[in-house]
């Protein structure tokens, strides 16, 4: 258009003379006018020519050219509305990806946060035993390591959102953009169609156009602005969608890492459970054997009492029947067979009593000593029990809640338009 304008300035400063076509005669007209009504006409037509001067030719050359130059740019714009409405969909469908993304690593947030206070319970649980070697105990490492992994992913998944964020704030800011530029294109088509259809003896024709904005901007200032807003929006999309694969492979490897520490900790827990159990058998065993011994025992002892008394007894009536035979008078007192056979009989009583007194002693030793053993092992069997109700208590805990991290990766990416642009599709315009 600005090169047909140079074109007809150069023709007027080459004054060149053009003539005008000569005018059919009255009887190849139609219909026949009065001759005043033709002089006139004529006049006008040469005051008309008088203001053109010599270019009047140049007339509908340059019409011609505006009405081309006007269909070209209704088709390069509606070209242009295609393309922002392609990126008007990229961006939506990668909003509604990354709205999808930040559900899920929220999600998975949230289960970090609880799984991290159910490792610190049963950190705090396992530690609550007072036993310095518990410290050193592979599932009180097991759980501690498991608790600080689960801190340090959660601290990493929360940086991850906060740039999520800032990342679908971006294209949403973007996608603002995309839609405004979008309707002015659509107003744009809509005027440079209506000067294209633009017909004089039209109603429309009469109404006065609106106001003449001002502010103009050069063509390269528009084409620069319609590129980078696309590119910005290409560039947007192109860098969401790879970060959002990089965080879909973030959440998988942590999974993965929590699942071999889980795994790896319950592993600790069962065999945790499996040493305290065998030791809790063999302590009921030991302690059954010691209940044995003590009852054995008890019965022996009951038995050595029984022949002490049994013998105190004899010993008793021997000495008193000893006793009787020494007061025989004079010379009837001799050392006799009864005499001597109850001062042996005494005797040997006498040392059996004191015999069995030894045994009967050493047998309440040997049962006191069983019996400090048995206390022993049952205050062993209440701690053995206190820890393995402890450590299947931690084993519950453990199991009772599984991080629920959904690793599909959205790889299809579904069109989602908003009724704005279903009604602004740039074909249905043009037509």
């Amino acid at each position: 258009m600005w090169r047909n304008h140079a074109e007809e300035d150069n023709l007027q400063k080459s004054g060149s003379k053009l003539t005008l076509p000569a005018l059919s005669g009255s009887k190849s007209l139609p219909f026949n006018r009065a001759q005043p009504q033709r002089d006139q006409a004529l006049k006008m037509d040469d005051l008309f020519f008088s203001m053109w001067g010599s270019n009047i030719s140049q007339v509908p050359l340059a019409i011609h050219n505006t009405m081309g130059h006007l269909k070209s740019r209704h088709i390069e714009v509606s070209h242009w509305q295609a393309y922002i409405f392609e990126a008007i969909q990229q961006v939506e469908r990668e909003i509604a990806c990354l709205e999808q993304m930040k559900e899920m690593a929220e999600r998975c947030l949230q289960d970090r946060r609880l799984y991290s206070q159910l490792m610190r319970d049963c950190v705090a649980l396992s530690s609550g035993l007072c036993s310095a070697g518990l410290r050193q105990d592979q599932v009180f490492i097991k759980l501690k390591k498991e608790e600080q992994l689960s801190n340090e992913s959660g601290e990493v998944l929360q940086k991850k959102i906060f740039i999520l964020l800032d990342k679908l704030s971006s294209l949403k800011t973007i996608h603002s953009q995309l839609l405004m530029d979008f309707q002015d294109k659509i107003e744009a088509i809509k005027l440079t169609g209506r000067c294209i259809t633009f017909e004089e003896e039209t109603p429309c024709s009469r109404l006065l156009p609106a106001p003449v904005k001002s502010i103009h901007v050069s063509y390269e200032e528009w084409l620069s602005h319609c590129q980078s807003l696309k590119l910005t929006a290409d560039n947007l999309v192109k860098d969401s969608s790879s970060w959002r694969g990089n965080l879909q492979f973030l959440l998988a490897n942590q999974k993965n890492s929590h699942e071999r520490q889980r795994c790896s900790t319950g592993e600790s827990l069962r065999r945790k459970i499996h040493d305290l159990t065998k030791i809790n058998d063999k302590l009921n065993m030991e302690r059954q054997s010691i209940n044995h011994e003590i009852s054995d025992l008890t019965k022996s002892a009951q038995r050595l009492a029984n022949y002490i008394h049994n013998c105190e007894c004899r010993l008793h009536q021997t000495t008193h029947l000893l006793d009787f035979l020494n007061q025989r008078p004079r010379f009837e007192l001799c050392l006799d067979h009864p005499h001597n056979y109850l001062t042996l009989e005494r005797h040997d009583l006498a040392a059996m009593v004191a015999g069995l007194q030894l045994v009967l002693q050493r047998s309440q030793q040997n049962l006191g000593m069983a019996r400090r053993h048995l206390a022993f092992v049952e205050d062993q069997l209440a701690r053995n029990a206190q820890t393995l109700e402890v450590v299947q208590r931690c084993q519950n805990f453990h199991q009772s809640f599984r991080l629920a991290v959904d690793t599909a990766v959205v790889l299809s990416n579904k069109p989602r338009l908003c009724g704005s642009l279903d009604r602004s599709n740039p074909h249905t315009d043009l037509q």
